[in-house]
């Protein structure tokens, strides 16, 4: 693996992901009529066949939104004013479009869960952004714990961004794969645009990369309010900077778009053109649709094996 690789505060403790396990009942207790019933009363319980969770901490509570002091909350997202180590135990925590730990759960460990952390005074501003928006390019909150002076979110979980893609110098997109990265990432940037969240500064390192090759913005909390024109002309001037990294695995001098590699990206290819109208675009739909100059997306997009 590169050296590039990005490995910053890369914490694993295997001993959380050990699952211990619990001896079978002896056979050879005898067996008495008391003992008999007692098995068939557990056998036909429905409700006591699986085995209880133990949960540490304190009593727990599940609040309404209202309860919390925060308002206008969509009712898809919990909140839970407890710790979320009193269900889940950590397992690795490392960087990942901002610091995020992967997870799992105290009891019955079958599958990882991701959970990023941020401040408490954050927690009203990012529940009431993105607490009631669902797409699917954009890192959705599932689950909010609030505990002591912090606010942990479960999200979703992908493995990389797209500085990892960059990051390998033997691995290119190709025009098709290419064209589903973009048209991923425009349409979760229409979606923000929509409701006038900006990105500060999009770049590889914010959007995050599953291995099916579903694209999703990430860095929540970077996002600024404004119109949804400055929003739209903040996602357009980032484009950019991350198609080039992706085709050439750095960008230019500031303000300067293009490519060096002519045979891998000849002048007159569609990747090129969309790349070239990406200057002088004024809206994402304009950009999508090939208006004024350049090659609309579409020609681009094979969605063959990205997306």
């Amino acid at each position: 693996m590169s050296s590039n690789l990005p490995k910053d505060n890369m914490i694993c403790d295997l001993g959380t992901i050990k699952v211990q396990s619990q001896l079978p009942i002896s056979m050879s207790a005898p067996t008495t009529r008391e003992s008999h019933t007692a098995a068939t009363t557990r056998l036909t319980e429905p409700h006591r066949r699986g085995r209880s969770k133990v949960v540490t901490g304190p009593p727990k509570s599940l609040c309404l939104p209202h309860l919390c002091g925060l308002e206008n909350i969509a009712s898809v997202l919990i909140v839970r004013q407890e710790s979320p180590w009193d269900t889940y135990r950590k397992v690795i925590t490392y960087e990942n479009a901002g610091k995020v730990t992967i997870a799992t759960r105290r009891t019955r460990p079958s599958r990882m869960v991701a959970i990023r952390t941020y401040g408490k005074e954050n927690a009203r501003r990012l529940i009431y952004r993105f607490g009631r928006l669902e797409n699917r390019n954009v890192l959705s909150l599932h689950e909010c714990y609030m505990h002591e002076d912090l606010a942990f979110f479960l999200v979703d979980d992908l493995p990389l961004t797209l500085t990892h893609v960059v990051a390998f110098p033997s691995v290119y997109p190709s025009e098709t794969e290419l064209g589903s990265i973009i048209c991923q990432i425009l349409d979760g940037a229409c979606y923000l645009s929509s409701f006038g969240l900006a990105h500060q500064s999009l770049a590889c390192g914010d959007i995050l990369f599953g291995i099916d090759g579903i694209i999703k913005i990430a860095s929540l909390d970077l996002y600024i309010d404004c119109t949804p024109k400055q929003s739209e002309i903040a996602y357009i001037a980032a484009l950019p900077s991350i198609m080039m990294r992706l085709m050439q695995k750095n960008g230019k001098d500031q303000g300067v778009v293009g490519v060096n590699d002519l045979e891998r990206w000849p002048i007159d290819s569609a990747a090129v053109e969309f790349l070239s109208a990406t200057e002088t675009a004024e809206s994402i739909k304009s950009l999508r649709n090939g208006q004024r100059s350049g090659a609309p997306l579409s020609d681009i997009c094979g969605f063959s094996s990205w997306s």
